[in-house]
């Protein structure tokens, strides 16, 4: 996952002005390049909640009404579970998707000509498909995730694993009738941490915890439209957790502050949010540092609904989610950093366009 920090400046002079936007998608071992294939959209999304990221796009004009078959063989090209790799960006072009072909519809049509559509996802929609019954036993936590994200590896649809340093609960949750992707996001939500895809890297990690922006932009310039809503549904002041330790005695844990983000929160905005107590029993924590800590992460969860937002700006490829962004230009109530969630890199007719989801705990 690229950690660093860039100027929009450095980046118009690295991309000359942004000029001339192009992209290359790699199917297999065959490349379609947009310069010599009539591909009048694409999109890649990529999600830092959870979420499979994926790209779509639709090839047109390539069938021969004559011989009644599709240029350049595509149809043996576009199969499922075929690599798929889309690079973006300007003269210079970066990695904005890695995967594989998840689907692909051929359309034959009275009113126009036929073509191909084609989805693709991320190693992350691989492991909703395995449904290995069990995970548990000596392993530490850190070593579980690992194993199962490596099978995303093994399978070609990504490229490497990295997982953060795991820590505060010893009790092993056990994986039984759920899929890997499933049972990631329930560890993701123990422990605090963001599951993600980037670039054929797949993340297991407390990212939210690294607020360096990876950029800002400026509203007016090249921000061409930011929204923000603040709102306190389903927010909590507080969050108890309770379990029972190895002798069946009830353990309890709680949080009633959120320890993420700047500013102020639900709670402290609206004080009678304090008396809103989210209950919860735990089969997995086995002692009171474990409550406390599974309580903690909850309410960090919870909170970080209180303000979301989304935007658009000039195409940037080093637009990635499970980074903060900065925002200038505005009110100073819209100013600040940002949570990126989602990132959208949008290519079309009009040009190329990076649209983006935020979210934070506090204002």
């Amino acid at each position: 996952m690229d950690k660093k920090s860039y100027t929009y400046d450095a980046l118009w002079k690295k991309y000359d002005a942004f000029a001339a936007p192009s992209f290359e998608i790699t199917v297999g071992n065959k490349k379609l390049a947009s310069s010599q294939y009539n591909i009048q959209y694409l999109e890649v999304e990529i999600s830092a909640d959870g979420t499979a990221g994926g790209c779509s796009f639709t090839l047109e004009g390539q069938y021969n009404f004559e011989t009644r078959k599709w240029e350049n063989d595509l149809t043996k090209i576009i199969q499922i579970g075929q690599k798929l790799i889309v690079r973006g960006g300007y003269v210079e072009k970066k990695e904005l998707f890695y995967g594989y072909v998840d689907d692909y519809t051929i359309d034959f049509r009275a009113d126009g000509s036929p073509h191909i559509a084609v989805s693709g996802m991320d190693a992350l929609g691989y492991l909703m498909c395995l449904r290995e019954p069990l995970y548990a036993g000596q392993m530490k936590a850190a070593e579980i995730v690992t194993m199962i994200l490596s099978k995303g590896v093994s399978a070609g649809f990504a490229k490497k694993v990295t997982v953060g340093n795991l820590k505060g609960f010893e009790t092993p949750i056990v994986k039984e009738k759920i899929d890997d992707w499933k049972f990631l996001n329930l560890l993701a939500q123990r422990y605090g941490a963001s599951l993600f895809a980037v670039d054929g890297e797949l993340i297991f990690d407390t990212v939210i915890e690294q607020s360096a922006p990876i950029l800002t932009l400026h509203l007016g310039k090249e921000l061409h439209s930011f929204s923000k809503r603040v709102s306190m549904a389903h927010q909590v002041g507080k969050v108890k957790i309770y379990g029972r330790d190895v002798n069946q005695k009830a353990v309890k844990g709680v949080a009633s502050s959120v320890t993420i983000g700047t500013g102020k929160s639900a709670a402290d905005l609206v004080p009678k949010l304090k008396e809103s107590v989210l209950r919860e029993q735990s089969e997995y924590a086995r002692t009171q540092a474990e409550c406390e800590k599974l309580a903690q992460n909850r309410l960090n969860g919870i909170a970080m609904g209180l303000v979301t937002g989304q935007g658009q700006c000039v195409g940037i490829p080093e637009l990635i989610p499970g980074r903060y962004l900065k925002i200038e230009g505005g009110d100073p109530e819209s100013n600040g950093l940002y949570f990126l969630t989602k990132v959208r890199h949008i290519f079309a007719q009009l040009g190329y366009v990076t649209a983006f989801e935020v979210k934070g705990a506090k204002v």
